[in-house]
């Protein structure tokens, strides 16, 4: 299992309701990936909060897998569509996961 951890800051002049669209249109891909196995997307609830307030974590068989999910059709009309237009700093990683 692989976990795509992605950590977001957001433009101060992203409002509220931008910021809800891309949390549902991110949640969305779990229905519409076949690899994704499990997806969150939330605020970030610990230290670094100020930093990266944001946070989405994708679980995936492999990182075949990753490579799949982040060049899906519906994934990248997402990310240009919701996540792009509001996004001041992402930071993704790939971690092993038990």
């Amino acid at each position: 299992m692989i976990h795509h951890v992605v950590l977001f800051r957001f433009h101060d002049t992203a409002s509220p309701l931008q910021v809800e669209d891309a949390r549902r249109a991110l949640l969305a891909l779990r229905g519409a990936v076949r690899e994704i196995r499990g997806l969150t997307f939330g605020p970030n609830v610990g230290p670094t909060a100020d930093e990266w307030p944001w946070v989405l974590i994708v679980a995936v068989d492999d990182v075949a897998a990753v490579e799949r999910y982040l060049a899906h059709p519906v994934h990248v009309d997402t990310v240009a569509k919701y996540v792009t237009p509001i996004v001041a700093a992402r930071f993704a990683v790939d971690a092993e996961a038990p």
